[in-house]
């Protein structure tokens, strides 16, 4: 009898595991299901997706360094070129005189301002994406309009270019305006599609063009298990047991233990847990 509740026991703790893995490792995501789109109504949308040249001399020079804080230097330095190119727009407008321009120049200083923000900040920035949107088409293979009155909803899946993620990371959506050719900052954060097992940030645009999704942070925090609703499961969001590495990345045999007493806890199986590991055997000393 014994022996039969120490097989129970370690089945539910594998199955308890392979329910709390899920998203400690999401599927690899491949060109075609990294960015999509919809309308206003719902539905998809296919866009081409071109990559940017980051060669030397070109605008996202450096972008691509190995050295996280060279990269993140190279993009500041594009975002200070974009703020002299808002200063130089902004001159010319107020040099008009004219009070109809107060709305547009009054949105490039605010643009300016949030570049300097990025351009200014300690913070180290890790490019997601850096992508050449263009045309956008209906299921049929025609050709859509993407304009103020026609609106797309962009979706660009994160996995397969960052690590660490976490929910509620900031994100900033840059996007080179096709019509004035000037950077827009848009503020976002990390979302988890817990069906899909993808971390993701999404943002409306009103024209297609370059495109850079950027990660803003100043800590190196790792969550191994997102939180959020697993399908069939009526936990609250934020309720699922979660792991949190050392500084190193590594994680103990008793913290993994603990997961899963506490993942058994939450489909209300009771047991007692007592942490074993780092103890002296009795029979052996060791």
């Amino acid at each position: 009898m014994k022996m039969k509740k120490l097989t129970a026991l370690a089945l539910a703790g594998a199955l308890c595991m392979g329910m709390s893995t899920v998203a400690l490792a999401a599927p690899s995501v491949g060109p075609k299901d990294a960015i999509t789109a919809t309308t206003e109504n719902g539905t998809n949308v296919e866009l081409n997706k071109n990559e940017i040249n980051v060669d030397r001399w070109s605008e996202f020079d450096g972008w691509d360094s190995t050295n996280p804080e060279k990269a993140s230097d190279a993009i500041k330095d594009t975002f200070e070129q974009a703020s002299v190119d808002y200063e130089k727009r902004i001159t010319e407008l107020k040099q008009k005189n004219d009070p109809k321009l107060a709305g547009v120049i009054a949105e490039y200083e605010k643009q300016q301002a949030a570049l300097n923000t990025l351009v200014e900040s300690d913070d180290l920035i890790e490019v997601a994406t850096l992508v050449d949107l263009s045309v956008a088409k209906d299921e049929n293979g025609q050709i859509l309009p993407v304009d103020p009155e026609h609106p797309l909803m962009v979706k660009f899946v994160l996995n397969n270019r960052l690590e660490n993620l976490a929910v509620g990371q900031k994100i900033r959506i840059m996007h080179q305006n096709s019509r004035t050719q000037l950077w827009e900052v848009y503020e976002g954060e990390v979302k988890w599609d817990a069906v899909k097992s993808e971390f993701y940030v999404e943002n409306e645009f009103t024209s297609l063009s370059p495109v850079a999704i950027l990660r803003v942070t100043s800590d190196g925090s790792v969550q191994v298990t997102p939180p959020g609703e697993q399908p069939g499961n009526t936990n609250q969001p934020g309720d699922q047991p979660t792991v949190t590495p050392d500084k190193d990345g590594n994680v103990t045999a008793d913290q993994l233990a603990d997961l899963i007493a506490k993942k058994l806890q939450t489909n209300g199986v009771k047991f007692d847990r007592t942490a074993a590991t780092g103890k002296a055997s009795p029979k052996t000393g060791e």
